[in-house]
This record gives C-alpha cells, structure tokens and sequence, in this order.
C-alpha cells in the first residue's frame, strides 16, 4: 500500500488485503492492470474497487435491521405478557365470582362480586386495545423493515457499476438451474466480451471506460425478458444465462445485441469527441445433462475466444 501510496482508511485495507490474498480473480486482475497503466490509486478509485467488489451487502444496514427486528420483537413479547397477566387475572375474577355467587346471601353481596368482574373486564379490554395498537404499530415496523431487507438482497444480488446481477448471484442462479435441469429441459450459457476495451481506457480513461460498460449493460438489459438473467461477470466481462432457449435461438438473440452496440454512436462527454465503434464478441453453449458448472463456463470461454481470434464483433457457437 505504501508503495501504491494507498491512503490508510478502513476501506483502502479492505481491497489490498484481498488484493494480496488473491482471493477475488476478478479484483486482482483491475487492480494489475490499473498499476500497469500507472493510475494513481486515489480514495475515489479506491472507493470504487470497495464498491464494485465488497459492498454487494452493506454490513452496516443488515446489523441495523437485525437489531430493529429484535427490538420490535421484545416489544412484543413484553406487552404479550403484561396482556397475559391482565387475562390472568380476569380468569382468577371469574373463578370467584363463580364459586362465590352461589353462596352469597344477598343481592349486595352479587352486585359486589359484580363490580368486581366489571372492573377486572375493563382492565382486560383496556390491556387488549393496547395490544391491539402495539400489534398495528409493530406491524408498521415489520413491513418497513422487510422494505429495507429487500433493499438490502437487491443491493446484494446488484453489480454495483452496472446494476446487474452480480458474479456471485449469477453463480447461485447457474447452480440453480443445473439443478432443476432434466434431460429434456434446456438453456444457454453465454460469454460476452466487450472488444479492445483496454484500448478504450487507454486512449480515454476510466470515466469513459465505465460509461462504455455502463451502455453494453443497457443494451443487455433491454434485450433479455422473462426469466433471463444479465450479469456482469468482472471487468469488461458478461454473462447471458437464457433458460428455455436452444443454441439457435441464443444465438440469434447475441447477434440482435451485438448489432444494437456496434449501431451505437459514442462520444465523450463535453467534447463530443466520438469514441469510434463499441463491438463485443460472444460464446454461445447450451447446457449438457449431466455436464458440470466449470466444464460449462469453460466451452462457453473457448467459444468467445474463438470469436476473438477470429476478427471480433462476431457471435460463436460452442
């Protein structure tokens, strides 16, 4: 860190300690490139690594929802019992009126007894109104709280940059549905990869480099519908998972999206300075009964590279 002249917060350590531990490929592999292009590792670009590759849940809003959970919850059970020690005690009213009434030797004697039932049901009612309210109350809470959970998964499935699933979430969503997979059942698995994009961040910097990965990611969103899943899977690097999709149509459908981005005209931002042709190449596989995540992720790579090599801007089939 002192080498990179990296600034000594909290956040900074977070990244370079799993930069060093060679934990997350993806990070390594900004971080590697940022220092070969020499860029200076401001707090904003270290914010930025956080961002893109730890704050996919913000610890911070779990902790805080948890402990409001647990304090609604103790809220609850306390005015639970108080209710039950108030209901208690009208059964125990009850009781004597009922083992009393029969031997009382004058209507004074049941009207007293009465009141006394009288004012233990008042003090009942008023405990259950209470809980009433507490309840209405608590459930207020409980459905703001569930609101921030939400809020929360949907952060923590979201790549930050892009707003699409994440690495991780695509994972969970392909184990998903290799699982669910039968031997009739099909999907497609495909690798997109955005064309000469160090050129890009060279010629123009990050800032544009983002704008350009921020464009594709729309164009993906825009292109997909139903249960299909857009997710970046690191850097300039994404990923198509289309369930109930053959090979043709997948790559049909790439092909529609790699036409839509190469039609796009970009310029930069203030200058209007054009950013030439944005093109992207992909792999196209379909899924395989039996056949394993990483044999799958791995034909769905050698198919875009085949597209690489080939001239770029095309779409290959595994």
């Amino acid at each position: 860190m002192m080498k990179q002249g990296i600034p000594p917060a909290p956040i900074n350590y977070a990244v370079w300690f799993r930069y060093v531990s060679g934990e997350t490929a993806a990070l390594n592999e900004r971080v590697d490139q940022l220092i070969e292009e020499k860029t200076p590792f401001t707090d904003a670009l270290n914010e930025q690594l956080f961002e893109e590759f730890f704050s996919e849940c913000n610890i911070n809003q779990v902790e805080q929802v948890r402990h409001n959970i647990q304090e609604a919850l103790r809220d609850t059970a306390s005015t639970l019992t108080n209710t039950g020690r108030d209901a208690a005690s009208f059964g125990e009213a009850l009781e004597r009126f009922d083992a009393s009434c029969s031997t009382a030797g004058s209507i004074k004697d049941v009207y007293g007894l009465l009141s006394e039932v009288l004012n233990e049901t008042r003090k009942v009612k008023r405990s259950f109104d209470q809980v009433t309210d507490d309840f209405n109350v608590k459930s207020q809470e409980m459905d703001k709280l569930q609101e921030e959970l939400e809020q929360i998964r949907k952060q923590a499935s979201r790549d930050s940059l892009t707003g699409l699933t994440n690495r991780a979430t695509f994972f969970d969503l392909l184990s998903g549905k290799m699982t669910e997979a039968s031997a009739q059942s099909l999907f497609c698995l495909v690798m997109l990869d955005i064309d000469h994009f160090k050129r890009v961040n060279d010629t123009f910097g990050h800032l544009v480099g983002d704008k350009v990965i921020r464009v594709v990611s729309e164009t993906l969103k825009q292109s997909i519908k139903g249960q299909d899943t857009a997710a970046r899977y690191g850097g300039e690097e994404f990923v198509l998972l289309l369930p109930e999709t053959g090979l043709e149509g997948a790559t049909t459908l790439c092909n529609k999206i790699r036409g839509r981005i190469a039609d796009t005209k970009l310029v930069r931002t203030g200058t209007r300075e054009p950013l030439g042709q944005i093109t992207i190449s992909a792999g196209v596989v379909q899924y395989r009964h039996g056949e394993e995540q990483l044999d799958l992720i791995q034909r769905a790579d050698d198919a875009l590279y085949k597209s690489k090599r080939n001239g770029r801007n095309r779409v290959t089939q595994a």
